[in-house]
């Protein structure tokens, strides 16, 4: 085998040394001090230096690309710098828009983030965690979405052997016994439906997403009140089962058009009202002039549309921020009471919606 060197303007040194990530050992040997002596000052510890010789190590660390051994550093910590994060959908323009929060906060503490995609399968969920804990991440935010009742139980006994916090985003179920991070949906929701009956509808379909669903739960509560205020029926066949996604929207949109007489659609998510807009627009049904239309997160597409979504303004990036920054705080304090933080919403008002058009 070939001995292969990187060249540096000053110094030339083995490949092995980038290749295998330099050692204190080896930043010793080339400045020809001691190991303490470099441990020291690349760990910021009090030493008995000259600035000249504290200038040549940072020198030599940054030229022979040193990383510390994160691995030893966790084992005298007692932490990995790393924390898991478990999302349902990393396609969804929310959810990565919330991971990106996350990974921004963890990086301002030198965090690393392990990510785990679930696809909202409950059994990829009960994995991701046991991986998680075998990795001994020192904190797991996850989006625990769409669970049963049936395994609730099951999730809140996993976690509670799980020895580190953990922070569940957007979806709350106060039998997990942890911090959550989450949105008024009621609220969301309520003013969503109230802007549709304000502009004369009275006939709103709505598409939710899945029944189990902590968030599709509250969104319906805010449908409902809206509606019930307003004095107005809620035929049951006016909502529609989705999944979050956009088919879930594109086929329930196929129904709404099918069986009810609504002029107007609230979706539960905006991906849901992409698909919709699409299945309107297939069937020559004009947004806003034939079918007003809402959704919910204000993602980044919502307002590039052909016609720009009326939505729900959802702040995901700084939600993952503050959850980040939850689990920063039980990591530094283990014995921290739990909360859960609220964020509030507020509607954006483009134009998918429209005042109903007189009937003649």
């Amino acid at each position: 085998m070939g001995y292969f060197t990187f060249r540096h303007p000053i110094k030339t040194y083995p490949w092995e040394v980038f290749a295998m990530s330099a050692t204190l050992k080896d930043i010793a040997r080339e400045t020809n001090l001691s190991v303490t002596t470099v441990s020291l000052v690349l760990n910021k510890k009090p030493c008995r230096v000259s600035d000249a010789t504290r200038e040549l190590i940072l020198k030599t660390a940054e030229e022979m690309n040193y990383y510390p051994n994160q691995l030893a550093v966790g084992l005298v910590k007692q932490q990995s710098n790393t924390i898991g994060l478990i999302i349902p959908d990393i396609s969804n323009h929310f959810y990565s828009n919330l991971a990106l929060g996350i990974d921004a906060e963890m990086n301002n503490h030198n965090k690393n983030i392990i990510l785990l995609n679930t696809d909202f399968d409950a059994e990829k969920l009960v994995r991701g965690i046991n991986v998680l804990k075998s990795r001994g991440v020192d904190a797991i935010i996850l989006t625990a979405a769409s669970l049963s009742p049936k395994n609730l139980s099951l999730y809140s006994d996993l976690l509670s052997n799980v020895r580190v916090p953990v922070v569940t985003v957007d979806h709350y179920y106060p039998e997990l016994h942890c911090s959550a991070v989450q949105l008024n949906n009621r609220k969301g929701a309520y003013i969503a439906v109230k802007h549709l009956i304000n502009y004369g509808h009275t006939d709103i379909a709505c598409i939710t997403g899945p029944r189990h669903s902590t968030v599709t739960l509250e969104r319906l509560e805010g449908y409902r009140l809206a509606m019930k205020e307003a004095g107005l029926s809620l035929p049951e066949k006016y909502m529609f089962c989705g999944n979050y996604r956009q088919e879930g929207g594109a086929r329930a949109a196929e129904e709404i058009l099918r069986s009810t007489k609504a002029t107007a659609i609230f979706a539960f998510n905006d991906v849901m009202a992409l698909g919709a807009c699409q299945t309107l627009k297939e069937h020559a049904v004009s947004i806003p002039d034939d079918m007003s239309i809402v959704g919910f997160d204000n993602i980044d597409f919502s307002g590039m549309l052909a016609v720009p979504l009326t939505t729900v303004n959802q702040p995901a990036y700084e939600i993952g921020q503050e959850a980040a920054r939850q689990a920063l705080l039980e990591i530094e304090h283990p014995d921290i009471e739990k909360r859960t933080i609220t964020f509030e919403p507020h509607l954006i008002v483009r134009s998918s919606t429209k005042p109903r058009a007189s009937k003649s």
